[in-house]
């Protein structure tokens, strides 16, 4: 989980994702609350960032850790409590049936979308699919799994939230066996 002042809803996401998990990695990306204290504090390994370098650099530290651990599959969830931990098992599943990049679509899923965010997701979704040739819903999904295959191509270089539309260009420029699973979204007042 790359997380970045998310003091308020970290522990919680840790411990529900334990359920589903062997290990839980947390990637403070140089909070100023006490995210990375309770991340630790719920059961997670923390990687600490001494100061915020985005999105992109946290799930790069994650991947880099994944490949020390020799980690056969990868979860990465945003840790603002926007998806639920009771759908990491068909994430897991799809890589075990042969996928090497799983994107949770919240397009695909059951939950209702706000408007802006529908408009927004089609817009990013049309672009990334232009430039990647991929077909992809919802290209913008932090709640993915990735292959041991998959986490040891990747050679991303996006410091920020654009870190999900290049891990699609990578993917599909890597041959790797891209697909979607559909899921929820939980969309809170003060989350991202």
């Amino acid at each position: 989980m790359p997380a970045y002042n998310e003091a308020n809803y970290i522990g919680s996401v840790v411990l529900q994702a334990r359920h589903y998990a062997d290990e839980i990695i947390v990637a403070d990306d140089g909070s100023k609350d006490r995210t990375a204290d309770i991340a630790a504090l719920a059961g997670a390994s923390v990687i600490r960032h001494e100061r915020n370098q985005g999105k992109g650099a946290a799930i790069r530290s994650i991947l880099a850790e994944a490949i020390k651990r020799n980690a056969d599959v990868l979860v990465i969830m945003d840790a603002d409590a926007q998806h639920d931990p009771r759908e990491i098992p068909p994430l897991i599943k799809a890589v075990t049936e042969g996928a090497d990049l799983v994107i949770g679509s919240r397009s695909l899923g059951r939950e209702n979308i706000p408007t802006y965010r529908k408009l927004g997701q089609k817009v990013l979704s049309s672009l990334t699919g232009t430039l990647s040739k991929a077909k992809v819903s919802d290209t913008e999904s932090g709640f993915r799994a990735l292959s041991r295959k998959a986490i040891s191509a990747m050679q991303l270089k996006e410091s920020g939230f654009a870190i999900e539309a290049e891990m699609i260009s990578e993917a599909a420029a890597k041959g790797l066996k891209i697909v979607e699973v559909p899921i929820t979204a939980i969309y809170t007042k003060d989350g991202s």
